[in-house]
């Protein structure tokens, strides 16, 4: 499955999600691959696109260089579907704010608002405050791809209507 992105700030990024392998891919002409995959021999665990929530069983890498990803359970609470990752010196966060929004963070600091539309796409709101690198940028759509936009909810959640995974 692949979804492409017309981002207002970094122009076309194209999603690959290889749901049968665990890769996700983030391409564009302005920023850097990016790569989540699960580690090889791990099968898919989880509905989320890249397969697990289990994050020593993931691997990231932007640009060549590795990150460690922290999932939540992703079970009953929106807070549950949080991820966190390390890369370089900084936290990031990955929080859902709505069954349709997630935020995206870089110590504590929101970089961008990413936005499932009605239509099963994705918008990206790049805060003006804060400068987000094309390494983030690429990041945060690694992000999108592995885990998906928004979250539903406690009710949703217990009884089994999780929403899309865009």
């Amino acid at each position: 499955m692949n979804l492409v992105i017309g981002d207002p700030r970094h122009g076309r990024v194209e999603i690959s999600v290889d749901r049968e392998r665990g890769v996700i891919d983030v391409r564009s002409p302005s920023l850097p691959n990016a790569t989540i995959m699960r580690r090889e021999g791990s099968a898919a665990s989880d509905a989320s696109p890249i397969g697990t929530r289990d994050g020593r069983r993931t691997v990231l890498t932007v640009g060549g260089e590795p990150g460690r990803v922290s999932p939540g359970t992703g079970f009953a609470t929106r807070r549950s579907y949080r991820v966190g990752v390390q890369f370089r010196d900084a936290s990031y966060g990955f929080d859902p704010v709505a069954e349709n929004l997630t935020r995206f963070t870089r110590n504590g600091i929101e970089l961008a608002v990413f936005e499932r539309t009605a239509t099963s796409g994705i918008e990206a709101s790049w805060s003006p405050d804060a400068p987000c690198t094309p390494d983030e940028a690429a990041l945060g759509y690694s992000l999108v791809g592995a885990y998906g936009v928004g979250s539903p909810g406690v009710l949703k959640s217990v009884i089994g209507h999780g929403g899309a995974p865009f």
